[in-house]
């Protein structure tokens, strides 16, 4: 086939695929980036109080994508090498996303027994449960300033304390608040003592931590394990690239070495995933 009959054919290619991706791949297309504007929406927004604009996220992620592809085939001029960075520059957001929800999550839940006796402390003084709630506002700092200043603005906008409460359970997504949470709202409907309430919560709360301390302390070794298993291979690799550069080479250069490659990597995260399913326990 001679050139200018290959780049007619190769232009005829290009043309059919754009169309077919613009004429079946629009609605799909849309609907995925209205899902990620919903996704760093509820995220970004609502969990962890950042105010960025998700269209702006998402932009910013793809952006990102096209960056790692174009680095990745400058450097590499491997389109395989190029399509990993590009996957990578797309979940890598999401994963980072994750960290700092689970990072404040976890803050959240050590401050809750400072919070809550704050909030038992001012209910004695003879403040009400919102005077309460606006003293840990002004005393203590971190995520949990943040979200009941929150809670107490949308009190303040007219809905009602309960519904606030359960919106904070909801954007925290934490067992601990949830049940805190809880147990203060069955306390405004049932009376009662709402300093001894506020105490007893705390003490739950801390034995709660004081249990998950301990169960962590008991699966740290199987976590160190599973570390360990994922990171051997590596280390094997690179020693036997010191003792057998050729042979080690072949795993990347030949088509088998990749397939044998890509299950070896498969299996060590599937192995590092259930090891850590398994040490997942919840209280």
């Amino acid at each position: 086939m001679n050139e200018p009959l290959m780049m007619l054919t190769i232009s005829l290619l290009v043309f059919v695929a754009a169309y077919l991706l613009v004429r079946y791949g629009y609605a799909p297309g849309r609907q995925l980036w209205l899902t990620q504007e919903g996704y760093y929406d509820r995220v970004l927004r609502q969990r962890l109080l950042i105010d960025i604009e998700p269209r702006l996220a998402v932009i910013l992620n793809l952006a990102a994508v096209a960056v790692a592809f174009v680095f990745g085939y400058i450097v590499s001029l491997n389109a395989v090498v190029a399509l990993l960075c590009g996957v990578v520059a797309l979940f890598l957001p999401a994963l980072i996303v994750r960290h700092m929800e689970q990072k404040r999550r976890s803050k959240l839940e050590v401050q809750l027994v400072d919070g809550l006796t704050t909030l038992a402390s001012g209910v004695r003084a003879g403040l009400t449960l919102v005077q309460s709630m606006d003293l840990l506002v002004q005393n203590m700092r971190g995520p949990i300033q943040e979200e009941f200043a929150q809670l107490l603005r949308e009190y303040q906008m007219g809905v009602d304390l309960n519904q606030a409460m359960r919106n904070a359970s909801n954007r925290i997504a934490s067992p601990l608040y949830r049940l805190t949470f809880t147990a203060i709202e069955m306390h405004r409907v049932r009376g009662g003592n709402a300093g001894e309430s506020l105490d007893r919560i705390a003490e739950s709360v801390r034995e709660i931590h004081r249990l998950e301390g301990k169960l962590d302390a008991l699966t740290s070794q199987g976590r160190a394990q599973a570390w360990m298993m994922a990171g051997m291979a590596g280390v094997f690799i690179v020693m036997y690239y010191f003792i057998a550069p050729e042979s080690v080479g072949l795993l990347f250069t030949n088509a088998w070495g990749r397939i044998i490659l890509l299950a070896v990597v498969f299996l060590i995260v599937t192995g590092f995933l259930w090891i850590q399913r398994i040490l997942d326990v919840d209280i």
